[in-house]
């Protein structure tokens, strides 16, 4: 019970600096100056820009679109029809995912691990058709049962004998 206490009155302070930190954080941060924008466009000058060091000149430009307009109004051949069309409608809905399936792999998609082992192993190290590991496994199991049976079998005989010698002898705890 006094450790809990003494931890308690220890973990007090610390949470309430902890708390404190955490609550005047904004607040400092706040407080500091920050140059504003205004004082930063006053301290650089205000330049316009000058059209003739860029090497262009705005009076070709306006006299070529006023020649451009001119020629659109008045128009190169009499046979040459302007129309103006403006539509009005509802677009149809497109449905980008239609016939699209949503589960499953990803068609053309990338390797799967399976793929990618059968193309990095060679056809000499791969694993063979047949399950040698499992016939092993199966075999060793086999052979323990027929050692267990003759075992058992041997320890019946044994038993039956000495009973019909009359000696008084537990049961044997195999079963066949």
């Amino acid at each position: 019970m006094r450790r809990v206490a003494a931890s308690n009155i220890v973990m007090k302070p610390v949470t309430t600096v902890v708390l404190v930190a955490i609550l005047a954080g904004p607040v400092l941060a706040s407080a500091q100056e920050r140059p504003s924008t205004s004082t930063a466009r006053s301290a650089a000058p205000a330049e316009s820009v000058d059209a003739s060091k860029l090497g262009v000149s705005l009076s070709r430009i306006r006299r070529e679109l006023r020649q451009a307009d001119e020629k659109e109004q008045t128009g190169d051949s009499p046979l040459k029809l302007q129309f103006t069309v403006e539509v009005f409608g509802t677009a149809p809905r497109i449905d980008l995912l239609d016939n699209f399936p949503l589960t499953g792999p990803v068609p053309y998609g990338g390797p799967t691990h399976g793929e990618v082992l059968d193309f990095l192993t060679p056809k000499e190290f791969r694993s063979p058709v047949f399950p040698i590991s499992a016939l092993t496994y199966w075999a060793a199991q086999q052979l323990w049962n027929r050692n267990k049976k003759q075992q058992c079998e041997q320890e019946l005989a044994e038993y039956k004998q000495l009973v019909m010698q009359g000696v008084a002898v537990a049961a044997p705890r195999c079963t066949q």
